[in-house]
């Protein structure tokens, strides 16, 4: 016993003597970790003994869960566009192409995609070029006079860029309406016809097909 007390007194002056030969800034440091060190175990202790000595209950913290994937651009556009060839008989290259451009207009002003997909059938059946009597041209039938300033710079010609300004214009007669049907009609017949029954008939027409639409499986 006598010689195990000797042996560790000798290392321990072995290892005083090689402290005091460290430099000052290597002792000073060497302490600054040791504190840290010492502060994190006495503050991981605390943590995991505060139910016990305060008689609060440990509760779990959930774990966020991982934000679900947005569905694909393209798988979206798949997807309503076979609903809209299923639905309404359009063929399927016409449906697909169509769907993009319905979509993004519909997602920028705030419609039911369905909605803005059963207006467009309603003034042209899906037909690019379409014009009427009455001068409205494209799939979602604008009249340049009335609308054309008001959707700016589009061209009215190009399909894309007239199913966005028939999906502004839609959105701008709801808000002054306050309604969908009231804007339903106004986009058919303006605001100040008296051909409140021709606005009824298009109304419930594109309601019909969009139910069609919405209910149609895929």
């Amino acid at each position: 016993m006598v010689r195990s007390k000797t042996n560790f007194r000798a290392k321990l002056a072995g290892v005083s003597a090689r402290w005091r030969r460290l430099p000052v800034k290597a002792r000073f440091v060497f302490r600054l970790q040791a504190a840290l060190l010492g502060t994190v175990v006495t503050a991981a202790a605390l943590v995991a003994n505060l139910g016990v000595h305060q008689g609060y209950q440990r509760v779990a913290f959930a774990v966020p869960a991982a934000e679900q994937s947005r569905v694909p651009w393209r798988t979206r556009v798949d997807a309503f566009g076979n609903k809209v060839a299923g639905a309404f008989g359009v063929p399927e290259t016409t449906a697909q192409e169509f769907a993009g451009w319905i979509l993004e207009a519909a997602q920028r002003q705030e419609l039911e995609p369905e909605l803005l997909a059963s207006l467009v059938l309603t003034e042209s059946s899906f037909r690019k070029d379409a014009r009427s009597s009455v001068g409205a041209v494209g799939p979602a039938q604008i009249r340049p006079e009335y609308w054309g300033e008001f959707c700016g710079t589009a061209n009215l010609h190009d399909p894309a860029e007239n199913i966005y300004c028939g999906a502004q214009v839609l959105s701008h007669l709801a808000d002054r309406c306050g309604g969908e049907g009231c804007a339903l009609g106004a986009y058919n017949i303006g605001f100040h016809s008296e051909r409140r029954q021709a606005a009824l008939r298009y109304v419930n027409k594109v309601d019909r097909y969009r139910d069609h639409l919405r209910n149609f499986p895929l």
